[in-house]
């Protein structure tokens, strides 16, 4: 696969253009993923994208001249999820909202500082990637102007569950009565 540089142009409303550029002649097949989700094929270079306010995307593209090119054998990839954590004002004082993370019953991590507004009652703070299989607790933490901290407000624990394995079955034909049974192994 040989595409050779990529581009990116904000068309507004969180959309963004991806355009490569690839070193293929004649009819070009392009195949898009976005977070290791296939998105579809174009024949253009091109493809638009919309992003949600605070989010990140991982694009990938493959390009090909095989018009038959089977996209599942080539596929990225599936990225970590993310999580959006909301939470409304506090009626605390409050200079900034201090947002920790555990992850698998570790110690806790600052992840982020949101300052508090007075125009603004409700927040949001999209976290990094995250790891699947693993289970993650949160905690939203209001902190005074002098360092006092407030009522807090967890949320979790979760398991971010992206890509789950497949069950291992074992699959038996009765011929005598054209039965087929799926048993899960152990």
């Amino acid at each position: 696969m040989t595409v050779t540089a990529y581009d990116y142009e904000s068309t507004g409303d969180n959309l963004f253009t991806v355009t490569v550029t690839s070193s293929l002649s004649g009819t070009v097949y392009y195949h898009w993923w976005r977070d290791g989700e296939y998105c579809g094929m174009t024949t253009a270079p091109a493809m638009t994208f919309y992003v949600a306010y605070l989010e990140q995307a991982n694009v990938t593209v493959i390009d090909t001249n095989d018009a038959d090119y089977d996209h599942t054998s080539s596929a990225p990839d599936v990225h970590r999820a993310t999580r959006t954590l909301f939470w409304t004002a506090t009626d605390d004082p409050c200079s900034y909202y201090l947002i920790e993370q555990q992850k698998d019953a570790g110690a806790w991590e600052e992840i982020a500082r949101v300052h508090h507004s007075a125009d603004e009652w409700q927040y949001h703070h999209q976290t990094d990637r995250l790891t699947d299989l693993s289970t993650y607790t949160w905690r939203i933490t209001p902190v005074s102007e002098n360092g006092q901290e407030g009522t807090v407000t967890t949320v979790g624990p979760e398991v971010v569950v992206r890509v789950p394995d497949a069950p291992n079955v074992t699959v038996t034909f009765d011929a005598g009565t054209s039965k087929v049974t799926f048993t899960e192994a152990s």
